[in-house]
């Protein structure tokens, strides 16, 4: 694979990682406004969006470089901070 066709399929790739990232940060505001963060199935459900943030995170690094996929979620990080800036949420 050259290394344009790397580098779109890296970009494709993130898309698909910030898409995933907006639907588990849904379902974490889901679970904030209807249980208690002292409830038994708050921390649960948590840990449990944690561990899919965090396996998607690891089939990134399987797929790529680590290096490349520090400085893509780097760029989405700085992205969103800009964001929160001009919309604070």
């Amino acid at each position: 694979m050259g290394s344009i066709e790397h580098e779109e399929k890296l970009d494709r790739v993130i898309e698909h990682y910030k898409k995933i990232r907006e639907a588990l940060a849904g379902l974490s505001d889901i679970i904030t406004i209807n249980f208690n963060d002292q409830d038994f199935y708050y921390a649960a459900a948590v840990d449990n969006l944690k561990a899919l943030h965090d396996n998607m995170v690891e089939v990134l690094k399987a797929s790529f470089t680590p290096r490349e996929i520090r400085i893509r979620l780097r760029e989405l990080e700085f992205d969103e901070q800009e964001a929160e800036k001009v919309f604070p949420l």
